[in-house]
């Protein structure tokens, strides 16, 4: 088994440790993890019996694979702090939000193999949506490395690295967008009567039901939205003020938005 180095020790780092260890792909001792917080490295340490350390450079050359776990403001001096210590046969796998694979292999010694994630929030739970993209120096070892590591989060997709902002301003920021409509149909329904831990149960049921229907009927959300609206009902008044509350056109801006932000990071 690869040892992998997670540098940066925040929620994404704790759910891919905590989905690799439950999973069995790995135990605690074969992972170490780097990060500035001495009391955040000691709780990891407890709770998954990792190994840490508050320096990056440690860490890296103590593993096979380095996952880069920063914030991406940081991720330029991360690298000046294993610049010296990465070879060739090590793969950096990063998941900084708008850094690009050239940015990272600029900064490491040449031949270092490159990949980028973008993972998303549910990989805390196992139910992630991962997107890779490939540097030049990437074999097909490294890129089985990271599937399976992505796999033990969640869902994984490939793409062109050209595409990965707008993956990010979508399925990256996506769970957030859920998570406010969730909030105001629980808001909702306390308007109407119902407790909000009622409310919020049904929303959450039925926000997976409606997942579940677009994996059984992939690329057909408007039929799967024609079959709960019948002529003159309720569902299509809903989707009439939806409509006339320009909910479409929000989510169009706010994706917009989102791609542009990660762009200028």
């Amino acid at each position: 088994m690869e040892r992998i180095a997670l540098l940066g020790g925040g929620k994404m780092a704790e759910a891919i440790i905590r989905r690799l260890i439950s999973s069995g792909w790995c135990r605690g001792e074969d992972m170490v993890v780097s990060d500035i917080e001495g009391a955040r490295l000691e709780a990891l340490r407890e709770k998954y019996g990792v190994m840490t350390t508050t320096r990056n450079g440690e860490a890296a050359a103590r593993a096979e694979s380095l996952i880069l776990a920063v914030k991406p403001q940081n991720l330029e001096e991360v690298l000046r702090d294993i610049a010296g210590v990465v070879k060739p046969g090590q793969t950096v796998i990063s998941i900084a939000m708008g850094k690009t694979i050239s940015f990272i292999e600029e900064r490491l010694p040449q031949g270092i193999p490159v990949i980028r994630v973008m993972p998303n929030n549910p990989a805390m739970v196992g139910y992630a949506v991962s997107v890779l993209s490939y540097g030049k120096y990437v074999g097909q070892r490294e890129r089985s490395l990271a599937l399976d590591i992505f796999r033990k989060l969640g869902d994984v997709h490939e793409v062109e690295e050209k595409y990965q902002d707008a993956v990010m301003a979508l399925s990256g920021c996506g769970p957030a967008y859920f998570y406010l409509i969730a909030d105001a149909l629980g808001d909702a329904g306390v308007k109407l009567g119902l407790d909000r831990r009622l409310a919020l149960d049904l929303v959450a049921g039925t926000m997976l039901g409606a997942a579940m229907m677009m994996r059984e009927f992939p690329g057909e959300p408007s039929r799967l939205k024609d079959m709960v609206t019948s002529p003159g009902g309720s569902t299509i008044m809903a989707l009439e003020a939806l409509e006339e509350g320009g909910v479409r056109a929000a989510f169009f801006r706010a994706v917009e938005a989102a791609y542009r932000r990660a762009r200028e990071v």
